[in-house]
């Protein structure tokens, strides 16, 4: 297979996929995420379909009596055309023109009629023919991929293949149609846009260039090819619509937009309530649905690129996807008859040549083995229209329950909770924020996988090829590709701290040239006796800092020294690819090259007493050792969902007033074995992590305020429109809020800060004890008067705090440019532990806490006109990522969010700080920084270490494209 890109396609379906760098399939995902046991939903099976090299694609008329297929079957024609089988008769009829290329036929329900695409009517198509049948005449045959060429036509003709009529004229592929089941509309999939929109950005245009099917979406339109409108607009392909047999539904698949992989989604035939139905980070795709409605099958690369298989899952997606075939090879492309009691599906066989299969069906075992994996929690969730404790109560044991298992973002769990969220704000009345349902996906990075690719070898005086799991491991930060044989140097713990007014310096690599060097490094921190020295070193101690420096002091890899995660790759604190090749090796591994070397060590256990006291700590040479290396990694991209609804004042929903958004984050830790962040102690470790103050306390307050203000009674009195959310990816850095504000600005072609007065976000607040936190009131100076306000109609103490720049979601909207406000009851014993569980929280104060939001909101949503003066502040540094754990302050705030970029881009800068006097300005993205290179967060905070207060340097931006230099002054925190 190509080492590039490639495109794998059958029958008209196309899979876009990336292959890993040597060719081989990548590591196959848990099969804890599908049903793998042996099963009888198939049985009596039977090739339909035998001449020519490749038929596929068949789907029965609405009778069951006929089936419409495409084959390449005829001489003078190598492509695909339209054929008709008879199963009484058991002949096959073309109805296609024998011309061009063809695919993706359907019959009429009606039986009268027959649809499908062509490129009959293409000047070039002889042309086309004859080189394709040169192609295939070589000894070594191309790679099979599909065409999407811009003459695909949808034409309609009767069962004869005469009566032919043009549905589509569109430059562009407009193909994979399918008729509605009352005939009258059709569902197919265009690039149309791509050839007549002009707004693509740079790297759009690279990514048409390379696979046309980028700007495929999902159009319908009348079965006479009028009334055409577009139902689909994400980037990626969107692909091979089919409605469900009550006419509601359409589904299909939508691929990321790098073609990697593909999920199952579904929506209503006017393209709203879009829901994402699988999860299986692999190239799934061909969904069909079942005549009942219950289930849809479809096919999967989940078990490798080699082996697609056919899998069901129920519609609501709250089901283990169940395998179907068990064959090797390709399995795909599946269509049930009308009565749901027989599969048809294309198979494929090691030449290269695909048929069409049927076999019967068994819907009972379906129903049986779907029900049986089913993931649906048992609680529900009836509220009260009044805001009460027993309601807070049951949101919280709802969210904070084992069914959910923490609720990482991107997880199956997280659809299940969201899909339930969005159904409630639809009965409540709520309007969708963004979407055409209250769902807004984001893509973010989720897991790192190690490819087969992956070698380290050692040479010198001693020699070996080291075995990964047990003599070393890559790191999940490391940089892929090949690094060449270099010298090995041991350089201590591999920091470097400066010195204060109190603690003397620290410098591994004093008086050492580490040049095109591996550095090899103790992986934890020293010990030193005085408190203040350990604490001050635990601040450059971690293995991204070390890194950063390695890098910088111009080092070719690095060697970490460890025992611990040497037996599988882990997250090791970020999923980015960094700048240098990174492994784990063994002490046992290290004994062995100090053995061999002229050092004054010959032991681990020697060299770690000698350094982790202080006594020694600059490194030396390792005589004569030398190390190479491969590093494959794989990046898992998954996508994480945000629920966002809106309250439209009564008899006012076209209002232009400013509206109020409240909101909360539903995401937690999971087990917390993939976060550095939990706190779970000892033999808690790898439990799940219920989240319930944390923040299922902050997911009931929004759900108790949307539910109240959707009364009849209380719209009547607002005069704003209010947004509820529940956030996802807090816990990853606030992701959830800070992209559906990006996405704000792309789809409504406008700032948020002109359509949103004030936020109000609600984080832990489920463990009231002496008073509840405002937080951020000075990011307008009303906030204040408002806050005295509320403190005296309402019996709850407040404490208020100015620094608007909080680790929470308020940031998002902050630097957004709007007042915004969070509230919180403050941190506990049970934060990010398994301890947080629902019986630990206190439902009366709960309510008091809602209660307390409510008349803030209440105090603005029932007023015309703008009360809030956005004031931008100088921040606690120790908040930012530019001021925590460092000397020097800049005011930078870095955008976590940020994916694909090579630099730090900044969301914002805090007021009077030094990086505003310098002139840097949002969505700049930092290159340089004192004449060291900036490639990632980590680069930054080790450029931040080594800098001096109060003395001008030199920082080097890209702005718009364009390489901009500045010069800033670092002052000291306390000034």
């Amino acid at each position: 297979m190509k080492k590039i890109s490639s495109v794998l396609t059958l029958m008209g379906a196309v899979l876009t996929f990336n292959l890993i760098q040597n060719g081989q399939a990548a590591e196959t995902p848990s099969q804890k995420l599908f049903v793998d046991a042996p099963n009888a939903l198939v049985s009596t099976t039977k090739q339909i379909t035998f001449v020519g090299p490749r038929s596929g694609e068949g789907y029965f008329s609405a009778d069951g009596k006929k089936m419409i297929y495409q084959s390449e079957r005829e001489a003078g024609n190598p492509f695909y055309q339209i054929f008709i089988l008879d199963f009484e008769t058991g002949k096959s009829t073309r109805v296609s023109t024998g011309e061009g290329m063809t695919t993706c036929g359907w019959v009429h329900p009606k039986l009268k009629k027959v649809m499908w695409s062509s490129t009959h009517l293409d000047p070039k198509f002889k042309e086309k023919v004859q080189t394709e049948m040169t192609e295939r005449a070589q000894p070594v045959k191309k790679r099979y991929s599909w065409s999407y060429d811009d003459q695909y036509d949808i034409f309609e003709s009767d069962l004869g293949g005469h009566k032919i009529k043009r549905l589509t004229k569109e430059l562009g592929y407009d193909a994979e149609g399918s008729y509605s089941p009352d005939g009258q509309s059709i569902a197919f999939a265009s690039n149309r846009s791509q050839y007549t929109k002009t707004e693509y950005s740079d790297e759009e245009k690279k990514l048409i260039e390379r696979d046309p099917s980028y700007a495929t979406e999902i159009y319908i339109m009348r079965a006479d090819g009028s009334r055409v409108t577009r139902l689909t607009n994400s980037k990626g392909y969107d692909g091979g619509p089919f409605f469900s047999a009550d006419g509601k539904k359409i589904t299909w698949r939508r691929f990321t937009p790098d073609g990697s992989r593909a999920e199952i989604y579904t929506m209503n035939i006017d393209g709203s309530e879009q829901q994402q139905v699988t999860h299986l980070n692999a190239m799934s795709w061909a969904p069909y649905f079942h005549t009942s409605g219950q289930y849809i099958i479809f096919t999967s690369s989940i078990l490798g690129y080699t082996n697609f298989e056919l899998f069901i899952v129920a519609v609501d997606g709250l089901s283990k996807p169940v395998r179907v075939t068990f064959e090797e090879g390709f399995d795909g492309l599946p269509g049930f008859s009308p009565d749901g009691r027989k599969l048809s599906w294309t198979r494929r066989n090691e030449k290269g040549e695909s048929q069409i299969y049927m076999a019967d069906w068994n819907h009972e075992e379906a129903l049986k083995l779907l029900g049986q994996n089913s993931r649906v929690p048992k609680i529900s969730l009836n509220l009260s229209p009044a805001i009460e404790e027993k309601d807070a109560r049951q949101i919280v044991s709802y969210l904070a329950s084992d069914e959910f298992k923490g609720r990482m973002t991107g997880s199956v769990e997280e659809k299940i909770y969201t899909d339930k969220i969005a159904a409630l704000f639809k009965t409540w009345g709520l309007e969708p924020a963004l979407e055409k349902n209250f769902i807004h996906d984001f893509e973010f990075t989720s897991a790192v996988k190690a490819g087969e690719k992956n070698t380290l070898n050692l040479n010198g005086r001693f020699e070996k090829e080291l075995v990964r799991g047990t003599d070393y491991q890559v790191s999940s930060f490391s940089k892929s590709g090949q690094f060449a044989t270099a010298p090995m140097i041991f350089v201590g713990f591999g920091m470097r701290a400066p010195a204060t007014d109190k603690l003397a310096e620290y410098d591994s690599y004093k008086d050492l040239d580490v040049k095109d060097k591996w550095v090899v490094m103790l992986a934890h921190s020293p010990s030193p006796e005085k408190p203040e020295m350990r604490q001050h070193l635990l601040v450059y101690s971690q293995l991204q800092q070390k890194v950063a420096l390695a890098k910088n002091s111009q080092a070719a890899g690095v060697l970490l020294i460890t025992d611990s995660g040497l037996s599988q790759l882990s997250a090791d604190g970020t999923l980015a690819e960094g700048s240098l090749p990174v492994f784990k090796i063994s002490t046992q591994t290290m004994t062995n090259i100090l053995k061999k070397s002229d050092g004054p060590y010959k032991t681990y256990a020697e060299l770690e007493a000698a350094y982790e006291n202080m006594k020694t700590v600059t490194g030396f040479k390792l005589s004569s050792q030398y190390a190479s290396a491969d590093v494959e990694l794989n990046h898992t991209k998954s996508i994480g969902r945000n629920v966002v609804g809106v309250l439209y004042p009564a008899n006012n929903a076209g209002s232009k007033t400013k509206a109020l958004f409240v909101g909360a984050h539903g995401d937690h830790l999971g087990d917390g074995l993939n976060t550095g962040s939990s706190l779970a102690k000892g033999t808690e470790k790898g439990q799940v992590h219920y989240g319930a103050d944390d923040n299922a306390s902050g997911v009931a307050g929004v759900l108790e305020l949307a539910q109240f203000y959707s009364q009849p009674q209380v719209l009547k009195t607002l005069v704003r429109p209010i947004y509820f959310a529940v956030w996802s990816g807090e816990e990853l850095g606030v992701l959830g809020s800070a992209y559906f504000i990006k996405d704000w600005k792309d789809q409504k072609k406008s700032e948020i800060i002109n359509s949103i007065e004030a936020a109000f976000n609600m984080d832990m607040i489920g463990r009231l004890r002496d008073r509840l936190q405002v937080q951020g009131i000075a990011s307008a100076k009303q906030w204040s008067g408002l806050s005295e306000e509320v403190s005296l109609v309402k019996a709850t103490p407040l404490s208020l705090t100015n620094d608007p720049y909080l680790p929470t979601d308020s940031i998002s909207f902050y630097l957004a440019g709007i007042p915004s406000i969070s509230f919180t009851t403050g941190a506990h014993e049970e934060y990010h532990s398994p301890r947080d569980l629902p019986d630990t929280l206190n439902y009366l104060g709960l309510v008091r806490v809602i209660d307390v939001v409510h008349t803030f909101v209440h105090k603005l949503a029932t007023v015309k006109g703008s009360l809030l003066n956005y004031e931008k502040v100088a921040g606690d540094s120790t908040k930012t990522m530019s001021g925590r754990s460092f000397r020097v302050y800049l005011g930078t705030i870095p955008d976590y969010s940020q994916e694909g970029i090579k630099g730090v881009r900044i969301s914002g800068t805090a007021k009077d700080s030094p990086a505003e006097k310098a002139g840097l300005l949002t969505s700049d993205v930092i290159i340089e920084f004192d004449q060291l290179k900036i490639e990632n967060l980590y680069d930054y905070v080790f450029a931040l270490q080594s800098a001096k207060a109060d003395k001008k340097m030199k920082l080097i931006v890209m702005r718009n494209d364009k390489r901009v230099e500045l010069e800033i002054t670092p002052v000291l925190k306390d000034k």
